[in-house]
């Protein structure tokens, strides 16, 4: 990941961070920035947490989710409940019970809030904004 000859350092604060890198006998080089992803992540490792694979890197489906799946999907984040999902679908409950089981087989999951976690990390649906 990181060669053993490069020197890095993490400076952050609040609203910007500064990254130092250079090789053995160089002088190093600064980049600002104020991405606030950016310094998440900084943050994340520096405590030792290891970031969620961005999209793109998880391990893919091996069986697409469908039309319908993809629709109630866009759901589970809001915590409305299921009547509420089908009442907005125009479907019945037992039409979303019956795609959230199929999606949570696809998916690999088995909860709720799992299968909104492995969707973000898919791709299939926005990242969720960090909170402090």
């Amino acid at each position: 990941m990181v060669a053993s000859r490069e020197l890095f350092g993490v400076l952050a604060d609040a609203q910007r961070v500064t990254v130092v890198s250079a090789p053995a006998g160089r002088t190093p080089r600064s980049v600002r920035t104020a991405h606030a992803s950016l310094i998440s992540d900084i943050r994340d490792f520096l405590s030792g947490r290891t970031p969620p694979a961005p999209p793109g890197e998880a391990e893919p489906l091996l069986e697409p989710l469908s039309e319908s799946e993809l629709r109630v999907l866009r759901y589970l984040p809001t915590n409305l409940p299921v009547p509420e999902i089908a009442t907005e679908l125009v479907v019945s409950v037992n039409t979303i019970r019956t795609h959230t089981r199929h999606m949570y087989v696809k998916l690999g999951v088995h909860t709720r809030a799992r299968a909104v976690d492995r969707a973000r990390e898919l791709g299939l649906l926005a990242p969720t904004p960090r909170r402090r």
